[in-house]
């Protein structure tokens, strides 16, 4: 490895002092130093982070790279220019390329539209998003040039761009998937997904399944794999052939060529299935240790007269872009409560909030939801929400708002950790009687606290998991042992359509031969019955 620790350097300084004194037992500690120093230079990589869309996955993907530079690894962050909320540090620099979109343009663009429940529109806009930000990044030299340096790249699964700079730079790669392991994305890891005990993510479904369900099931199953080959695959495909980019191999070849995919989830609070050897679940990255709350804050939940506070948070993109009716509705049913309130809003703030409202443009939300006297978390349960929820035995009001937050919640509401609310027909008293009861009856606090154990209940936290296996392929140059055979057989093997055609064959043409036979068989003996007669 190219790559050698922040500490080389110091300890060098400090061994160029020692080397000149002449005691003996300052060249035995100088001998035991370089040794060790050697040891740890040698694990050490220059590690870059990929990342295009999504505030979650970037704070995911720069948590890692900053465990690992406390690790002693070189690290880098690569973004586009369209991302505005970078937070570059010295363990984490960041390398930025420029990109022909202005920062913000998701909550102006794309997020009203899921709002409206247009999401066949959301998904289009999306992959052709992902094809400008790729050529973005494709088109920058300066970025191609410092990572062809680097020995690994990682990144999350929207950033499947890093699959075509790591195929063309000729780097190792390992996939952050920030997904439930039966989402759609999960076609291109071939992570095993039985149809018939297995729901997939857009069905909502649990894993026990009706006869209508599992038909229900297959048809998605079907759907998204053609819906991923038109929207995502032909266009990147394009952009392959057109950089010249190992054109002989698939887009889809491409993505599935990482040295692990590190799984985001824990069966914890997903429905059981099978993994390949390369699938690592490592759980929630965003959950870490508590920090003190802001002053403010604080002093806030600390007031609460013995009732507790809930949280209110939709999502950084959604905090201020609500309309405002909707606000109007969950400002009038927020009031009602006992406890006291902390909402992420921004923008539109009604002017009439009750006392016990706290609206924050920014808040702690791990903090928050870790603090003793919180008894709700009313969210739009994307992914990282709804594990923090449940990582810190909170019992969430799931207000889901479009893309895998509605299947989200049917899973909260499936594992007992909460209840849905229609965000599209919901009441001002409708939503106050559903926290009501969240709050009130024990067993969603019972569940949670369950699941809560189910999911610290491992000898490290996401984030060292995470790492570990990182490290674990920085020191065996990959983990290509981990790779099934199925990622290098056609589709047709896959589902064995070869051998139950064979099958097929030899059951027809013994059927065939045995019919041939019977007939046969009937002509000798009717040949013999006519004969009797003439012959008497």
């Amino acid at each position: 490895m190219e790559a050698q620790s922040l500490g080389t350097r110091k300890y060098s300084k400090v061994a160029t002092v020692l080397i000149r004194m002449p005691n003996p037992a300052y060249y035995a500690f100088l001998a035991l130093l370089a040794l060790t120093l050697e040891i740890n230079s040698a694990f050490s990589a220059r590690i870059a982070g990929f990342h295009t869309t999504g505030g979650s996955q970037y704070i995911n993907t720069r948590n890692i790279l900053e465990e690992l530079a406390t690790r002693g690894h070189e690290v880098v962050m690569v973004v586009p220019s369209s991302f505005d909320k970078i937070k570059p540090s010295k363990k984490v620099p960041h390398k930025i390329y420029q990109a022909p979109y202005k920062p913000g343009f998701l909550e102006d663009t794309v997020i009203p539209l899921e709002l409206e429940g247009k999401m066949m529109e959301v998904l289009f806009k999306m992959s052709k998003i992902q094809e400008t930000l790729c050529e973005s990044a494709l088109n920058s030299t300066e970025v191609l040039k410092e990572l062809k340096n680097y020995d690994l790249i990682i990144y999350d699964s929207g950033a499947f761009c890093a699959a075509l700079i790591g195929e063309l730079l000729k780097i190792q790669r390992i996939e952050l998937f920030p997904y439930p392991p039966n989402s759609p994305d999960a076609f291109y890891h071939m992570i095993p997904s039985p149809i018939s005990y297995v729901p997939q993510l857009p069905t909502g479904f649990t894993h026990k399944m009706t006869f209508k369900e599992r038909l229900m099931n297959l048809g998605s199953y079907i759907g998204e794999r053609l819906f991923l080959s038109i929207v995502y695959n032909r266009p990147m495909n394009a952009l392959k052939m057109r950089y010249n980019i190992t054109p002989e191999r698939s887009f889809e070849g491409a993505v599935a060529d990482v040295e692990l995919l590190l799984i985001m989830a824990d069966f914890a609070l997903e429905y059981p299935q099978p993994l390949l050897p390369g699938h690592v679940m490592v759980g929630p990255l965003n959950v870490k240790d508590t920090q003190p709350l802001p002053p403010d804050l604080e002093e806030f939940v600390n007031n609460s007269g013995g009732h507790g506070f809930i949280i209110v948070s939709f999502g950084s993109m959604v905090a201020s872009i609500l309309p405002r009716e909707k606000v109007d509705m969950l400002a009038d049913a927020f009031g009602k409560l006992k406890q006291k309130v902390v909402w992420r809003l921004k923008g539109y703030i009604p002017s009439s909030l009750k006392a016990n409202i706290k609206a924050v443009q920014w808040l702690p939300q791990n903090d928050l939801l870790a603090h003793k006297d919180i008894k709700a978390f009313v969210s739009h349960v994307g992914h990282n929400s709804l594990y923090e929820s449940a990582y810190h035995g909170v019992p969430v009001v799931a207000f889901p708002l479009g893309g895998d937050q509605d299947s989200n919640a049917k899973k909260a509401e499936h594992f007992g950790l909460g209840l849905i609310v229609d965000h599209k027909n919901c009441s001002t008293q409708q939503l106050f009687e559903t926290i009501e009861k969240v709050v009130g009856e024990p067993r969603f606090k019972t569940k949670a606290m369950h699941i809560s154990g189910l999911l610290k209940d491992h000898p490290y936290t996401p984030l060292q998991e995470t790492c570990n296996w990182i490290e674990y392929v920085v020191r065996h140059g990959g983990a290509r042992h981990l790779r099934a055979q199925v990622f290098d057989i056609p589709w047709y093997q896959y589902y064995l359509l070869d051998v139950i055609a064979f099958l097929v064959t030899i059951v027809t043409l013994v059927v065939l031969v045995i019919r041939f036979i019977c007939k046969c068989l009937c002509r000798v003996c009717c040949k013999k019955g006519d004969t009797k007669p003439k012959k008497e």
